[in-house]
């Protein structure tokens, strides 16, 4: 019988060869279909989307794509300001961005970017003391009024009255403040995304001290943007959104954070 150098049959050998590579068949597959990694950058950084470290609607919106990914995608939170957000896209980095409409990113966005189904209905909307309760139908109703808004917060058409000396507003650094200055009564009426005033009142336990008009100042959806090459995240993503709504999973997860918006 012939023998290898260490006393070993080559039929031995070649019985141990066969048996690493058949082990190796079924390890390596695993391996190369590891799910990918892909970045979702937010800059929306106030309740309900981030409520603290780990906590908020953006996490769970995380946690639940990763778990329908299928072994095949895996995301990422990244909270940042959004002109940080605004250099990445410029230097089209491969990202995902949520809660975001086309409206806010200039001319072409629609075309420039992809978008999923919407993910959530929203709206800017008024609201006031329910001792001092305001509603307002129109612009005009705004012009004897301090109106309280959030830094860096835009309004086209309020903008633009500013401008004109027709309206006063007076803002707060962030939508817990903003809530505050109305209660202090130093502004009589305050505009703020539904989805973050509703949400406060509740947490702060408001809902007797606050009126919210009936008539919203605008409304809109929130999407996922998606920046770069990426058609394969960009199918999964629409697929699994339409299917969200009627999840009892994601209604539950909605509810959490007492939502008056509607998922579509």
């Amino acid at each position: 019988m012939h023998k290898t150098l260490d006393g070993v049959s080559r039929a031995a050998l070649c019985r141990y060869v066969f048996l690493i590579f058949y082990v190796l068949s079924f390890i390596l597959p695993f391996k190369t279909t590891a799910a990918a990694e892909y970045n979702i950058y937010s800059y929306h950084n106030t309740p309900p989307f981030i409520i603290r470290d780990g906590e908020g609607l953006s996490y769970d919106l995380v946690r639940y794509l990763n778990k329908y990914g299928d072994n095949r995608f895996q995301f990422k939170l990244n909270v940042l300001p959004r002109k940080r957000l605004d250099i990445l896209l410029k230097a089209n980095r491969d990202m995902i961005v949520p809660w975001v409409s086309p409206d806010w990113f200039g001319m072409g966005s629609r075309s420039r970017y992809l978008w999923t189904p919407s993910l959530l209905s929203d709206a800017n909307i008024y609201f006031s003391r329910k001792s001092d309760s305001i509603d307002i139908k129109k612009m005009k109703d705004l012009e004897t009024l301090i109106l309280g808004g959030v830094l860096g917060h835009q309004y086209s058409d309020i903008d633009r009255e500013i401008e004109k000396g027709r309206l006063t507003r007076t803002n707060a650094p962030r939508e817990r403040n903003l809530i505050k200055m109305l209660i202090g009564k130093r502004i009589d009426i305050a505009i703020m995304e539904e989805s973050s005033a509703r949400y406060l009142v509740r947490a702060e336990k408001l809902e007797q001290d606050i009126y919210f008009s009936p008539h919203k100042h605008s409304r809109f959806q929130r999407h996922l943007l998606i920046n770069g090459y990426l058609p394969d995240v960009h199918q999964f993503l629409n697929e699994t959104i339409l299917q969200m709504a009627a999840d009892p999973e994601w209604i539950a997860i909605k509810s959490r954070y007492e939502l008056s918006v509607e998922i579509n």
